[in-house]
């Protein structure tokens, strides 16, 4: 207890310090004033009374150090006078200071904006309670391909599942919202289970969630609306609850209102019952499009639920061998369905990258603190003469890399802000879901002040320990000269900056690879003009449409009314644009095999007739697909899909099918080539899948694509869609209404912020190896004036000067870049892409770099250079 005591009374000195010290002092002076007043009542003058009693008394100051390390924490106390003092040495020297610090915020920074994405992405996970519990369940077909699960399969697992508290499945698909007194509008739409909201654990922010009851054949129609789409079309009313609107033309009652971040892997705005899914009942086993996950029950483990799922997946491949033989179930956690491993290589990578940012400014700044230590070398000498230990002196210089490093955190915070800001202004608007938010959260504060905390080891240890080993006799007996630096200090200066250029080359291949493998755009993209096409999406509701006949009809009328206005010069319709998407199909030839080395998948576009017309471009050969042409068994096929299956063929007449993966060719697939079209990329990426295009009569999908080319400015075709369809169908909205060269530019946003990223990265290492070769030159220039004199007093001659300083700079550069490759070689098989296009130590690509790096030297010391070869011999050999 005596202990603790004292260990309590120490730390709340700490807290009441001020008032102990002035209580100290009061007693101090108490004493001194008894015993000077006794030494004026000896007979001594007052004066010579109070020199007599301090000198009775004792030293103050060192009175003080004892009672204060009797009292208090010495540690904190010492801390506390370590950092007052480096505080005062930093508002000193405020030019290596805000250096030092806006080196570090932009490492710390660049890092901290990096975590900030990878905590987003793969880290944070879905907001829901305890995710770990929840399972996320798929199907895997046997080419290896995650696909959803079918609701005849969901029926079952939920019916016979004992480790889960209940089974959820939905699906989304836009829906449109009318009846309300406003103008129709399309909405993403969720179809979920009953009981989908008390498995994730959330609760509507107004309303009721749905019931059981609301989720069987038969029951009254009801929805949820999310908090914004509740906000902007209905100006947060609270009345909404329980007013009837049209959800895909049927009435609706709604319920409820759905917090935007509802925990759901779904950006829905209007949420139905699952039994509202217009064919639920009708699908085939084989139809696996639901989303499905669960959340194990209390007193179960993950495995547990797992192993029964499993099991019930084999029990079916039995009872139906020829829908589920094929088929194995997937069970993981929610998050790993929906969020990347850290560990993944793409992420290991970019987390790497960071790292290397911030090692470069922590190398940079490392050797402005070297150069620092030698300008404070009399000064740690004196400090050591005065019985300052070589572990006080590491210490103090430790607390000012770490004030260093603190002041870098909060600036390279600041500076990862307006980053990630950035960063997220060049993604387009939806094309992120809301679980993936850049914010910074108690994760991302905790790895600022981790790498923080770490660059101050790796910038101000060795420094530290370097300057103290200081020769005191020997600085203290040079007063007057110039104190050079020492061999240990060279070989450091030198270590920090060949790791400053060596990162900075793994950067600039990096760069050169990615510039080499983005290829420009196919010749047929390039020839169309996207400024001029306005693409507009369409959903046409089931109830209204049931057929493609119905579907096809639509469009067709549609088309026509669009055709007869002046101002448009064509119209199409696709299931998707270019760069878009396409439906992955199998393809099968009539007659004859398959080439060996070609693959057995193609993609597939519905596309109406001038679709390539409306692009500008034409066919290669054949002919399209005219008005009427709509229901023939004829395709279209591109230049690549020719190139790898009909090499030695002429495809023009030659039948083929396109399945599903995992159907059979049926008599009815079959069709014949009529035409070869231009290769236009479905997907963003350097090449050109191989392509059917179908007619759109004979698919006719519900959501759909229009193609408007325009005689005059894109921008007056809006209107002009808009009140074309809603003369067709006054409930019909049209949405995403984006020029053609948007939605290239969209659809490429990945690939485009990546390689800013990378280059964003790379400028601001090779900014920093600069500033370092610069700081290191400057310094060792200024280290060598006296040098520098008696040579130039000799007769050497500036071009000799300027050699004597550009040889260790290129010695430097050179065995950065020797270190560089080797570590570009090692980085290459670490995280290597697998394409043979896509090497990082290319030869060419190592020669540009390295004629960089002799270039950022020279530019690097041009200045320190000019200085040298322009000093006065006497001058300097009298200032040294």
């Amino acid at each position: 207890m005596t202990r603790i005591r004292v260990w309590l009374s120490r730390v709340l000195d700490v807290m009441l310090r001020r008032g102990r010290e002035e209580r100290l002092d009061e007693e101090i002076r108490t004493h001194l004033d008894l015993l000077t007043d006794e030494y004026v009542a000896r007979g001594m003058p007052r004066a010579e009374a109070a020199h007599a009693a301090r000198r009775a008394f004792g030293g103050v100051d060192q009175l003080k150090v004892v009672h204060r390390e009797q009292r208090g924490l010495p540690i904190v106390d010492a801390v506390a006078q370590d950092v007052r003092f480096a505080l005062r040495l930093l508002r000193r020297d405020r030019g290596f200071s805000m250096t030092a610090i806006l080196v570090l915020a932009l490492g710390i920074g660049v890092n901290n904006m990096l975590f900030t994405i990878l905590n987003a992405h793969t880290l944070r996970g879905l907001p829901i309670d305890r995710p770990d519990r929840v399972l996320a369940v798929s199907t895997i077909d046997d080419r290896n391909q995650d696909r959803g699960v079918s609701y005849a399969d969901f029926s079952d697992l939920r019916d016979g599942l004992h480790t889960f508290m209940g089974l959820v499945a939905f699906t989304n698909a836009p829906v449109i919202v009318s009846g309300d007194g406003q103008a129709p509008a399309r909405f993403e739409g969720a179809f979920i289970s009953g009981d989908a909201f008390t498995i994730v654990g959330g609760r509507p922010v107004l309303g009721r969630a749905f019931s059981a009851n609301d989720d069987r054949a038969g029951a009254a129609a009801v929805a949820l609306i999310g908090s914004g789409a509740w906000q902007t079309r209905y100006g947060a009313d609270r009345g909404i609850l329980g007013r009837s609107v049209l959800v895909n033309g049927a009435p609706a009652t709604v319920i409820g209102v759905v917090a935007d971040r509802s925990g759901f892997p779904s950006t829905a705005e209007i949420w139905l019952p699952l039994s509202q899914l217009p064919g639920l009942s009708a699908q085939k086993r084989s139809d696996r499009s639901l989303v499905v996950f669960g959340r194990v029950r209390d007193g179960a483990t993950v495995d547990d639920a797992r192993a029964e799922i499993l099991a019930a997946s084999d029990r079916m491949a039995g009872d139906h061998p020829d829908t589920n033989k094929h088929v194995r179930a997937r069970v993981v956690s929610i998050n790993e369905r929906y969020f990347l491993s850290w560990t993944h290589p793409a992420w290991f990578a970019f987390i790497a990258a960071g790292c290397l940012v911030v090692l470069i400014s922590s190398a940079n700044v490392a050797n402005l603190m070297l150069a620092r230590a030698v300008a404070r070398t009399r000064e740690i000498a004196v400090r050591t003469s005065l019985g300052a230990s070589r572990l006080r002196i590491v210490r103090q210089l430790l607390i000012e890399g770490s004030v260093l490093a603190a002041c870098g955190a909060v600036l390279g915070l600041g500076l990862a802000i307006a980053g990630v800001r950035l960063f997220r202004s060049a993604i387009p608007a939806d094309a992120l879901p809301y679980w993936l938010e850049y914010s910074t959260d108690s994760r991302v504060i905790a790895a600022l002040v981790t790498v923080s905390a770490a660059t101050v080891f790796v910038f101000a240890l060795l420094p530290a320990i370097h300057s103290s080993k200081t020769d005191v006799n020997g600085v203290l007996k040079d007063e007057g000269v110039t104190i050079p630096a020492s061999r240990g200090g060279r070989r450091w200066t030198t270590a920090f900056l060949t790791a400053e250029f060596a990162l900075a080359v793994v950067l600039m291949a990096q760069v050169s690879l990615s510039l080499r493998v983005d290829r420009p755009p196919l010749p047929s993209e390039r020839a169309i003009d996207t400024r001029d096409v306005l693409t507009a999406t369409v959903t046409l509701p089931s109830e209204r449409y049931p057929t493609p006949q119905h579907r096809s009809d639509f469009y067709r009328h549609f088309a026509e009314r669009l055709r007869a206005r002046p101002d448009i010069a064509s119209v199409s319709v696709a299931s998707a644009p270019p760069l878009m998407g396409a439906a992955e199909r199998r393809i099968t030839f009539a007659g004859r095999t398959r080439p060996p080395d070609a693959q057995d998948t193609v993609r597939s576009v519905s596309i109406g007739p001038r679709y390539f017309e409306t692009l500008g471009l034409a066919l290669v050969r054949g002919r399209s697909f005219p008005d009427e042409d709509g229901n023939q068994p004829n395709v279209l096929v591109n230049e690549e899909l020719v190139r790898q299956f009909f090499a030695e063929v002429d495809p023009i007449g030659q039948r083929i099918a396109i399945t599903a993966p995992n159907a059979p060719a049926a008599p009815e697939s079959w069709v014949t080539i009529v035409g070869i079209a231009p290769d236009i990329r479905q997907r963003p990426g350097n090449d050109a899948d191989p392509i059917v295009y179908v007619s759109y009569a004979s698919t006719a999908s519900v959501t759909a694509t229009l193609l408007v080319r325009s005689r005059t400015d894109t921008s007056a075709l809006a209107t002009t869609l808009r009140d074309e369809a809603a003369a067709l169908d006054s409930n019909l909205p049209l949405y995403r209404m984006r020029t053609l060269a948007q939605v290239v530019r969209d659809a490429q946003w990945n690939g485009r912020v990546a390689r800013m990223l990378i280059l964003t990265l790379t400028i601001i290492a090779v900014g920093l190896s600069t500033v370092g070769m610069y700081a290191v030159t400057a310094h060792a220039v200024t280290q060598q004036t006296r040098e520098i004199g008696v040579r130039m007093a000799l007769g050497a001659r500036p071009r000799q000067v300027a050699q004597l300083i550009l040889r260790r700079a290129m010695f430097q550069i050179g065995l950065g870049f020797f270190v560089g490759v080797i570590c570009t070689i090692l980085w290459d098989s670490r995280f290597s892409t697998g394409r043979a296009d896509a090497i990082l130590f290319d030869p060419r690509s190592l020669f540009t770099i390295a004629a960089l790096m002799v270039a950022i030297a020279a530019i690097a010391c041009l200045i320190p250079v000019r200085r040298a070869t322009r000093l006065d011999p006497v001058q300097a050999i009298r200032r040294s």
